[in-house]
C-alpha cells in the first residue's frame, strides 16, 4: 500500500511540472549565467538579437527577449576527474572499463581476459569496499555507471545461487557496459569525493563513472561519419607436444621410484603421431581477425527545436578461439523550447550485442555441471583439432544475444526565481542464450539449455533549484528534490540432459491438458529454474551552497534514502554531506596562476544486492544431489535441508560509507603546469558478512552486520603544456595520474579478530585482498633433514616434501601456519597520456602502470602437480588445447615428490606467488587533420568541415617480472588459472569526417 502511495505521489509531482506558467510572470533577473551548474542540467541564459546564435543556450523569440534552453539535462557538474575522450575515440575500445582504464587517478580497472564482450572486467574507485569472497561481493564493489543521468542497471549475481561453479554466470554473460560507442561520447567524468556522491546517493556509494553523450544543440548543423578497419594480431606462441611433457615428467619418475609404465595413456606411446607429432594446433586457434566500426551522426534543426541521430555497427574480435562481439546501435535525441520559460529534452537509445563465446572445456563443463571422462587431452595435432572445431561449427548451437534500451523525457521550467526539472528515465536489457551440445562432446549424452533474463529500471525525479545573489556579489544556491527508482530482475532457465538424438535439439512437452502425459518432457531429463529480484529506492535530498565573492564556497547536503531491501524497522537512512572550497588565487597570469584548497566529509548508504535482508528472518531450504542444485524429484517440486544459505535474523541496519577528502588544485605559469592532489580516508561500515554458526541450527552460516573496511590514499594528477600548441606549429601536452591506496580490515561481526570463509582468511589489521598461503622454504632432500615427528595435517613429512615454515613452532604444519601475504590489487597505479602536435599531425600515446600487487600462478601449480591433477575429479583436471602452449618455467620450481599425500605443489603457497607489477603501452595513435573551409549548411554552402585520418595500435607491449603470460589475466581473487584469452594486440586505420 505504501509503495503505491509513493508511486502516486511521484507521478503527481511529475505532472505538476506540465502546468502552464505565463511567460510574463517570469522574473529572470536573478538567474545565473553560463558558469553556473550544480545540478543535472546546464541552463544557459542570455539576451539575443534577431537570429539564433550557434552553440548558444538561448533562443530568439522576439528581440531582446530572454529564453531558457536546457542544453543538456543530464550534465551533472561536481568535483570530478574528466577522461580525455578524444584519445579514446581513436581506439577500438568496446566497454566502459576499457575506455577509462589507466585514464584517471583513483580508478583501477581489471581486464582479466581478452575475450570480447566478456563480463570479466571490473572497476574499483578508491580501493576495495569489502573482501571479494564471491561474485556477489564483486558486484557490490562496482561503481555506478551513468548514461546521460541514467544509472545503468547491471546483471544481478543471483544467478550464481543455482550454479555449481562460478566460472561464468548463466545466460549470455555479456558485458552490459558494451552498449556505448566512443564516437558518441562527449564527456566521461569519474566521481570520487562526497561532494558529488552526496548528490547521487546510495547508488554511487562506490563512486561513479558519469558519461555524457553528444546531444542535440541549437544552431548546430553537422553530419559526421566515423570509421575504422584493422586487425587483431596473432601473438607469438611457443608450442609443446607429448615428447616435451614426457621429458618433463620422467625425472620425477626416476627420482621417486615410479616406473615409466605409469605414464598416462596419451604419453605412453611415442609412436602416436597425434601427440608426438607436429604441434601445429595454433594455426587454427590463433588467427588474425578483422576489426571494424562504422557510424554516422546527423545534428540539425532550428533554434527552438533540434535533434541528433546516431547509428553504428561494430565488430571486435580476439585472435584466440574465434571469439568476437558484434554491436548494432541507434540513438536519437530531441531538444525543444515550446515556450521561453519551458524546455523539453528526450533521448532513446538501443543496442543489440551478439557474442561468439570461447570453446573452452572448462566453460562447457561448468555449464552442464558434469565432468565426463577427461583422461586424455585434445592432441596438439592440427588435423585432430580441426575435427573438434567442425563439431562446434556443425551440430553445436551457442547463440548469445543481448538487447538494451535506455531513454529519458525531461521538462525544465523557469517558475520565477525557481527552476523546476522533472525527469522520467528508464533502462531495460534482456539476454537470451540457446545452447546445444551434441553427444560427441558429452560421453554419448547430449545437453540443451535455454535462458531468458531481463533487468529493468524505472526512475522518476523532480528537482527545484533557486539562486539568490546578494549585493556583495555573494550567492546562495538551494536545491531540493526527490528520486524514485524501481528495479526488477528476472530469469528463466531450463536445462535438459540425455536427449534421444542430436536432431531433436529442444525438450518438447505434451501441451494437451487432457493428455495423461500433460507437460511431461519427452526424451530429455529437464530441470527448470526461475528467480527474480525486485527492489525499490526512494530518496529525498536538499543541498545548500553559499559562495562569497572572496572565493570561499561552502555547501551542505542532507538526504533520506529508503530501500525496500532493508528490514521494515531499518528502512530509512539519513545521510549528511559537507564540503568547502577556498580559491586562494583566482585564475590569472604569473608564476602562481591558480590555487584552491577543498575538503569534504560525508556519509552515504550502501545498497545490498538482493531482497533477502528486507524479508527478515527466513530460511531457504535447497534440494541438491552431490552438490548440484535441483528443483524437483521425480517431477515433483521439493524442499530439502540443509539450509545452504545463511540465516537472516532481526536488526540488520543499513551499511554505509563515510569519507573525508582534502585536496588542492594548483596552476603555475599561466597554467602551463597544473597539479591536483587529493588525500582521502574512506570507511565502509556495518557491512554484513555470512559468518559460521552452530551446526545445531541447521544452517552453515548466519548473516551478521559489523564488518568495517578502511581505504586511505592519495590521488595525484599532473597536467603540463610542455610546448604550447600555437608556438611555431609545435605542441606537447602530457597528463600523468597516479594513486596510492591502502586498505585494511578494521572490524568483523561480533568483535572477532579473524574468520575463514571460502578458503580465505580475514583478519583485523590486515588488508582484505591478501593471500592466505604457506611460506615455502625449500625441500627436504633426505629423511634426515625432516624434523623428528613433523607432520602436515596429520601426515608424516618425508624426503621430497616441501619445507613449509612452522609459524607457531608446534612441529605440526596446518592452516595455523598459513600467513597473509601479498595483495591481489595494486597499491600504486596510474597512467600517462602524451600528445605531440606538429601542424596538422599529432602523435598520442597512453601508458599504464601498476605496482605493489601479486598473482598466484595457478597454471604453474596445476602443471607441476600433474599426479594430483591426473587423478582428481574436478575442473582443475581439465586440459584445454592451450595445455600444449609453453607457458610455465618448470626450471624455477623444486623437484618435489608429486606422489606424496601432502600434495607438495598445492597452489596456496608462496612458491607460486609472483610479483604482478607491470608497465604497458596501451595505445599509440598517429593522425593527420585536414581542415576545410565550409560546412554542410543545408543550402548555405557545402564542403568538408574537417577530415581526420589516423592509425592506432593497442596493447603494443608490456613489461613485467611475472613469468607467465600477463599478470592482468589473473581473476579477481588474484589467481591466474590460464583460462583467460590474451589481451588483443591490434592495429586499425580510421577516419573521422565532419561535413
Amino acid at each position: 500500500m505504501k509503495q503505491s502511495l509513493y508511486q502516486l505521489l511521484l507521478i503527481g509531482c511529475f505532472l505538476v511540472n506540465i502546468v502552464v506558467v505565463k511567460a510574463s510572470e517570469a522574473n529572470t533577473s536573478d538567474w545565473p549565467g553560463p558558469d553556473y551548474a550544480i545540478s543535472y542540467q546546464d541552463t544557459i541564459v542570455t539576451q539575443v538579437q534577431k537570429d539564433s546564435v550557434p552553440n548558444s543556450g538561448a533562443v530568439q523569440e522576439e528581440a531582446d527577449t530572454i529564453v531558457y534552453y536546457n542544453v543538456n539535462p543530464a550534465a551533472f557538474q561536481f568535483t570530478q576527474d574528466t577522461i580525455h575522450v578524444k584519445y579514446i575515440r581513436s581506439t577500438p575500445a568496446i566497454t566502459v572499463q576499457q575506455m577509462v582504464k589507466g585514464a584517471v587517478s583513483g580508478l583501477y580497472v581489471q581486464e582479466t581476459t581478452g575475450e570480447p564482450g566478456s563480463v570479466h572486467q571490473q572497476m574499483y574507485v578508491r580501493g576495495l569496499s569489502r573482501p571479494l569472497l564471491s561474485p556477489k561481493e564483486l558486484y557490490l564493489s562496482q561503481p555506478a555507471v551513468y548514461l546521460n543521468g541514467i544509472p545503468l542497471i547491471q546483471d544481478n549475481p543471483y544467478t550464481y545461487n543455482i550454479q555449481t561453479y562460478d566460472v561464468n554466470p548463466i545466460g549470455p554473460a555479456t558485458n552490459l557496459l558494451s552498449i556505448l560507442d566512443q564516437d558518441n561520447i562527449e564527456k566521461i567524468a569519474v566521481v570520487k569525493d562526497f561532494k558529488g556522491i552526496g548528490l547521487l546517493g546510495p547508488r554511487a556509494s562506490n563512486g561513479a563513472v558519469y558519461i555524457t553523450t553528444k546531444n542535440a544543440a541549437p544552431g548546430e548543423k553537422l553530419l559526421s561519419v566515423n570509421s575504422y578497419f584493422g586487425y587483431a594480431l596473432t601473438p607469438r606462441i611457443n608450442t609443446l607436444n607429448a615428447a616435451t611433457e614426457k621429458n618433463f615428467r620422467l625425472p620425477f619418475y626416476r627420482q621417486y621410484g615410479a616406473g615409466a609404465g605409469s605414464l598416462p595413456g596419451y604419453l605412453s606411446d611415442s609412436s602416436n603421431a597425434d601427440y608426438y607429432g607436429a604441434s601445429n594446433w595454433t594455426d587454427l586457434y590463433y588467427k588474425n581477425v578483422p576489426l571494424y566500426n562504422v557510424n554516422a551522426s546527423l545534428t540539425g534543426g532550428a533554434g527552438r527545436s533540434n535533434f541528433r541521430a546516431f547509428f553504428g555497427t561494430m565488430q571486435n574480435a580476439s585472435t584466440a578461439d574465434a571469439t568476437s562481439l558484434k554491436r548494432y546501435i541507434g540513438s536519437f535525441y530531441v531538444s525543444m523550447v515550446p515556450a521561453k520559460w519551458l524546455s523539453v529534452s528526450s533521448m532513446i537509445s538501443g543496442t543489440i550485442l551478439n557474442r561468439n563465446r570461447n570453446r573452452n572445456f572448462t566453460d562447457r563443463f561448468a555449464e552442464i555441471r558434469y565432468l565426463p571422462s577427461i583422461a586424455n587431452p585434445l592432441p596438439p595435432n592440427k588435423n585432430i583439432y580441426q575435427q573438434f572445431i567442425d563439431v562446434y561449427e556443425g551440430d553445436l548451437i551457442d547463440n548469445n544475444l543481448t538487447s538494451s534500451v535506455q531513454g529519458y523525457f525531461s521538462l525544465s521550467a523557469n517558475l520565477g526565481k525557481v527552476l523546476n526539472t522533472a525527469r522520467l528515465s528508464f533502462d531495460y536489457n534482456e539476454g537470451k542464450r540457446d545452447l546445444f551440445y551434441p553427444k560427441v562432446l558429452f560421453s554419448g549424452n547430449n545437453y540443451v539449455s535455454n535462458y531468458f533474463g531481463f533487468n529493468q529500471r524505472f526512475i522518476l525525479e523532480d528537482k527545484l533549484e533557486y539562486r539568490y545573489i546578494f549585493d556583495n556579489a555573494s550567492r546562495l544556491d538551494l536545491t531540493g528534490g526527490l528520486n524514485y527508482q524501481g528495479d526488477l530482475s528476472r530469469y528463466s532457465y531450463f536445462a535438459g540432459y540425455n536427449g534421444p538424438d542430436d536432431v531433436k535439439r529442444i525438450a518438447e512437452v505434451d501441451g494437451n491438458t487432457q493428455a495423461s502425459q500433460y507437460l511431461t518432457h519427452n526424451g530429455y531429463i529437464v530441470n527448470g529454474y526461475l528467480d527474480k529480484v525486485q527492489q525499490r529506492l526512494m530518496s529525498f535530498f536538499a543541498n545548500a551552497r553559499y559562495a562569497l565573492a572572496n572565493g570561499l564556497e561552502i555547501g551542505a547536503t542532507v538526504r533520506s534514502d529508503g530501500s525496500s531491501s532493508m528490514q521494515p524497522d531499518q528502512r530509512w537512512l539519513i545521510s549528511p554531506v559537507f564540503d568547502a572550497m577556498y580559491k586562494l588565487v583566482n585564475p590569472r597570469s604569473g608564476i602562481l596562476s591558480a590555487l584552491d584548497v577543498h575538503a569534504s566529509w560525508g556519509q552515504v548508504g550502501d545498497l545490498v544486492a538482493d531482497q533477502l535482508t528486507g524479508a527478515g528472518p527466513q530460511y531457504m531450504p535447497q534440494l541438491s544431489w552431490g552438490g548440484f542444485p535441483l528443483t524437483s524429484y521425480n517431477g515433483y517440486a521439493t524442499y530439502s535441508r540443509p539450509y545452504n544459505n545463511a540465516w537472516i535474523g532481526y536488526d540488520i541496519p543499513w551499511s554505509y560509507v563515510q569519507q573525508v577528502n582534502v585536496g588542492t588544485n594548483v596552476g603555475f605559469f599561466n597554467n602551463f603546469l597544473s597539479l591536483s592532489i587529493d588525500v582521502y580516508n574512506k570507511d565502509n561500515k556495518n557491512l554484513t558478512l555470512t559468518v559460521p554458526t552452530t551446526a545445531e541450527s541447521g544452517y552453515n552460516y548466519e548473516l551478521k552486520p559489523g564488518m568495517w573496511v578502511n581505504n586511505k590514499g592519495v590521488d595525484l594528477t599532473i597536467r603540463a603544456q610542455l610546448i604550447p600548441g600555437e608556438k611555431n606549429g609545435w605542441g606537447w601536452n602530457a597528463a600523468l595520474n597516479t594513486t596510492f591506496n591502502k586498505n585494511m580490515l578494521k572490524a568483523l561481526p561480533d568483535g572477532v579478530s579473524s574468520i575463514i570463509l571460502n578458503n580465505q582468511k580475514l583478519e583485523v589489521g590486515h588488508a582484505v585482498d591478501e593471500f592466505w598461503i604457506f611460506r615455502n622454504e625449500g625441500i627436504y632432500n633426505s629423511q634426515s633433514e625432516v624434523p623428528s615427528g613433523r607432520t602436515f595435517k596429520g601426515l608424516a613429512l618425508n624426503a621430497g616434501d616441501p619445507e613449509w615454515l612452522d609459524v607457531d613452532g608446534n612441529n605440526v604444519i596446518n592452516d595455523d601456519d598459513r600467513v597473509l601475504k601479498g595483495h591481489a590489487l595494486p597499491q600504486i597505479f596510474g597512467g600517462l597520456i602524451n600528445q605531440f602536435i606538429y601542424k596538422g599531425f599529432d602523435l598520442n600515446f597512453q601508458l599504464q602502470y601498476a605496482l605493489g600487487h601479486h598473482v598466484i600462478n595457478q597454471e604453474a601449480a596445476n602443471y607441476m602437480d600433474f599426479i594430483t591433477r591426473d587423478n582428481t575429479n574436478s575442473l582443475d583436471r581439465v586440459k584445454e588445447i592451450t595445455h600444449w602452449e609453453e607457458r610455465v618455467d618448470t626450471e624455477k620450481y623444486p623437484m618435489y615428490n608429486p606422489w606424496s599425500p601432502v600434495t607438495p605443489y598445492q597452489v596456496n603457497q608462496d612458491l607460486f606467488l609472483e610479483k604482478a607489477n607491470f608497465f604497458s603501452l596501451r595505445s599509440a595513435t598517429i593522425g593527420y587533420k585536414i581542415a576545410g573551409r565550409n560546412q554542410l549548411g543545408f543550402g548555405r554552402g557545402k564542403g568538408i568541415r574537417d577530415l581526420y585520418l589516423y592509425i592506432t595500435g593497442t596493447n603494443l607491449f608490456k613489461i613485467s617480472p611475472y613469468t607467465n603470460r600477463d599478470p592482468e589475466l589473473a581473476n579477481y581473487y588474484g589467481y591466474d588459472n590460464g583460462l583467460s584469452l590474451p589481451l588483443t594486440k591490434s592495429i586499425i586505420l580510421g577516419l573521422k569526417l565532419n561535413l
